[in-house]
């Protein structure tokens, strides 16, 4: 439920990345938008059942922190909705356990949004440890799409991938990684937060799309940035993981192409039993 004092929600979901969610907690402390916001931030962790400390060591060093603990790996929506439905700020930040924040991030998404009522939701720039940026924008998929992307031929979805932007300003996007994406906590509320239908791939996807369809804008904030580490690569994925993400594939394009979606379906399979064999 909204607080007037809560002016932000930062929700983390995190599963045995201790030393990464730490590094993300202690930079929100650390930046000068901490101190802007003071009394008006709160941050949500959410531990999906971690086996290496992250819980405890949470706990000791940054007891103001929030903290739900699982007791077993729900997913990653399933665990975000957790936390976006006891968050009592006004925006919600969706935010990567894995990226570490600059100066401004958070005051720089606030200001936008505060400025701009028809945007409910903004992302800001991403950058690798080494400072290579990592592209976090695309269209929304269609059906040529998917073709392209699982039988690997990336190159085709230069305009989906949005390969042409080179991230240098503020523009309005289909889509933007969760991994930052600051939306409006009263919006969120409206569109029931994620699909948990979704358990891997494609739950962000959606969300976008339910965002634009209520009316608003999603807009990706150039002067904001923050650094990632990148997430786990689903190369490394085992059957059964890659199983899930396949089928929420199926899903996502189900609803959205009806019948079409169907096609995919000897696409999906031949990659999941390729991949199974060569392993």
């Amino acid at each position: 439920m909204h607080n007037n004092d809560i002016l932000l929600s930062i929700i983390i979901v995190t599963w045995n990345t201790k030393v990464e969610t730490l590094e993300c907690v202690n930079s929100i402390f650390s930046i000068t938008d901490f101190e802007l916001l003071c009394g008006k931030l709160e941050i949500i962790v959410i531990d999906n059942n971690s086996s290496d400390g992250t819980k405890e060591e949470l706990t000791e060093k940054f007891p103001s922190v929030k903290l739900i603990v699982n007791p077993a790996n729900t997913g990653y929506a399933p665990a975000c909705n957790q936390g976006m439905k006891a968050a009592a700020g006004k925006y919600t930040l969706l935010l990567g356990s894995d990226t570490v924040l600059k100066n401004f991030s958070l005051t720089g998404c606030i200001d936008y949004l505060e400025k701009n009522p028809d945007c409910g939701a903004v992302g800001c720039k991403l950058f690798y440890p080494d400072g290579r940026l990592q592209g976090n924008c695309k269209k929304f998929p269609k059906m040529k799409n998917a073709f392209f992307t699982y039988l690997s031929l990336d190159k085709l979805n230069y305009d989906y991938d949005m390969l042409w932007f080179n991230y240098d300003k503020t523009i309005e996007a289909d889509q933007i990684a969760t991994t930052f994406l600051m939306i409006n906590s009263v919006l969120l509320k409206k569109i029931n937060y994620f699909d948990e239908r979704f358990r891997i791939l494609y739950n962000d996807v959606d969300l976008c799309k339910r965002i634009w369809k209520s009316g608003y804008k999603i807009v990706f904030l150039h002067s904001a940035e923050i650094f990632h580490h990148g997430s786990y690569s689903t190369n490394k994925a085992g059957f059964e993981v890659r199983k899930k993400m396949y089928e929420d594939i199926y899903l996502y394009y189900r609803l959205n192409f009806g019948w079409k979606a169907n096609l995919l379906i000897p696409v999906l399979i031949f990659r999941l039993l390729l991949i199974s064999i060569l392993r």
